[in-house]
């Protein structure tokens, strides 16, 4: 099989957003506690619940609805908002939901299709743009949730 940028492309989202980032993701919740996914060091931040409400929102946004054309309404402000309400059990099969979904509408994708455009943003864009978005604001937020479990981790036991 001759690689192609499409095709390398394709091949890197499907591995850093099935496999990579879920995993280190994975990896910083397995320590946390139900406690732990809503502290924030300061009100203006995040907690780790906040980011993988978030996380799973825009997932499912630009995968499932803006590829894969299905609605599913989402309330970003919502995720930003919420200061608790849900377990570390019920975040974690939230993430593994959009974690198969995201699995979903990516093998169902051919390189082929990386120059198709579409308008569903508001804004005339490619798929290889939304994958390419998709992947850099996954590594954004995987970077916070390991900052918040190491500050959260580090600030517990003092």
């Amino acid at each position: 099989m001759a690689y192609t940028l499409e095709s390398t492309l394709l091949h890197l989202t499907r591995t850093r957003l099935i496999k990579d980032y879920p995993g280190q993701i994975d990896a910083c919740l397995e320590v946390l506690t139900d406690e732990d996914m809503w502290w924030r060091p300061n009100e203006q931040a995040n907690a780790v619940g906040n980011i993988l409400l978030h996380l799973s929102g825009s997932n499912r946004y630009y995968l499932e609805e803006v590829i894969g054309g299905r609605e599913i309404g989402r309330d970003r402000d919502a995720e930003f908002a919420a200061r608790g309400g849900y377990s570390k059990a019920q975040l974690k099969l939230l993430w593994d939901e959009t974690r198969g979904i995201v699995e979903g509408v990516l093998n169902g994708l051919d390189p082929t299709q990386m120059t198709q455009a579409t308008d569903r943003t508001g804004k005339s864009t490619t798929y290889a743009q939304i994958l390419l978005h998709v992947t850099q604001h996954n590594a954004a937020h995987m970077g916070q949730i390991v900052d918040r479990k190491s500050t959260r981790l580090n600030s517990s036991h003092v």
